[in-house]
Order: C-alpha cells, then structure tokens, then sequence
C-alpha cells in the first residue's frame, strides 16, 4: 500500500482524493457499550427466569467483568423495574462471580438505605448478607437502620430477617453491641412475629 502511515491507519498521498482507514469496527464497539447498555432493553420489562440465567452467563468470569458494569450501572437506574430487576440478576450470581461485588459493598450499602423501593432494599440486603463485614469498617449509619428494620412492624418480613442478620454480621465483634443487640431481640416476644423472623431471632439467639 503506498502513502504514509499515520497514528489512526493508513493515509492516501493524492491529494485530491485524501482518506484516512479507520478500524470502524472498534470505534462501533466503543461508541455502542458508551452510549447503550446491553441490558437495558430487556431488564426494563417482565424478565423471567431463563432471562436471569442467560444474563448472569453472559457476565460470568473476568473476562465478562465489564459487562457486570453494565448490569451494576442499571442497579441505580431511575426505572424501578429496571433496578430492581438488575438487582435480581445479582442475587443469581454464583459466588465466585459474586465476590466482584465485595468492591461495592460501600456503595450497596449507601443505595440500600435510599432507596424507596422496598423490593430492591431486600435484594441488595440479600447480597449485603453474602459478603463480609470488617470490624474496622462498620458504618453506625448502617447498624442504625438495620436495627431499626429489624423492629418495624410496617416493613416486609423479609427486609426485617435480613436486617436482623445484617445487625447481628456487625455487632458480634463488640461485646457492647453485642448485648444491647442481644437485649433488642429479647425485647421482641416471640408469640407476636410472624414464623420467619421468629426462626431468624432465635437462631441469632443461640449464636450471642
């Protein structure tokens, strides 16, 4: 090929005929995943089962980490469904795909107590539950609101469980917290709850 090479591809010499070779496809690539998510369509209808199934295999391993973006991006998308949703997907994660959520954790933490959405509340706590918590890192904000959950007859039953477990991740390392956390529970008489948070209490009981 005669001409010039230049820093985008091979340039023509004639000047009355001057092209520059550009790799399209790469830029259609880029200009794609920066100006649509590949989720977005389908996650901002009814999904079902096989959806959640061909969307965690499409973003599972290493390789796929910048899909999980993608779909973790959706996760504060102002359409309900499609957050919800998004954070459905996540609760199917397997855990070693699970695990690139652990860099999050901070920001699910800030979105679980924000939002308004009682069903994203309880998927994003579900996936609080399934990571770890550092005794150096509690957050006071946080432990407040899951105590406060935890007790609150106006909340889902299952926002409530996860919250108990969530209060119980973070004040086992304190033994303070541990009997004021410990005395919250005894408090709750057992013959009033509902079979769910009657079995997470007493189970959490055996463990302080």
């Amino acid at each position: 090929m005669h001409g010039e090479r230049s820093k985008s591809g091979w340039k023509n010499n004639e000047q009355d005929n001057s092209r520059v070779y550009i790799p399209i496809y790469n830029i259609y690539i880029a200009k794609t995943m920066k100006s649509s998510n590949p989720f977005k369509k389908r996650l901002s209808g009814r999904i079902h089962e096989d959806d959640i199934q061909e969307i965690t295999y499409l973003t599972q391993g290493e390789q796929n980490n910048i899909k999980k973006e993608a779909l973790y991006e959706l996760l504060f998308d102002a359409d309900k469904r499609t957050s919800d949703n998004a954070a459905w997907v996540f609760t199917h994660f397997d855990l070693p795909n699970n695990e690139w959520l652990y860099n999050k954790h901070e920001e699910l933490i800030n979105e679980a107590m924000k939002t308004s959405s009682r069903t994203k509340c309880r998927l994003i706590l579900t996936l609080l539950n399934r990571q770890p918590f550092a005794k150096d890192k509690i957050r006071t904000d946080f432990l407040d609101f899951c105590l406060e959950r935890m007790t609150d007859t106006n909340e889902p039953i299952g926002i409530r469980c996860l919250c108990m477990k969530l209060a119980y991740e973070q004040c086992h390392f304190f033994r303070e917290l541990s009997s004021e956390f410990k005395a919250a529970l005894e408090i709750m008489e057992p013959d009033f709850l509902e079979a769910g948070i009657r079995t997470t209490r007493k189970n959490i009981l055996k463990k302080l």
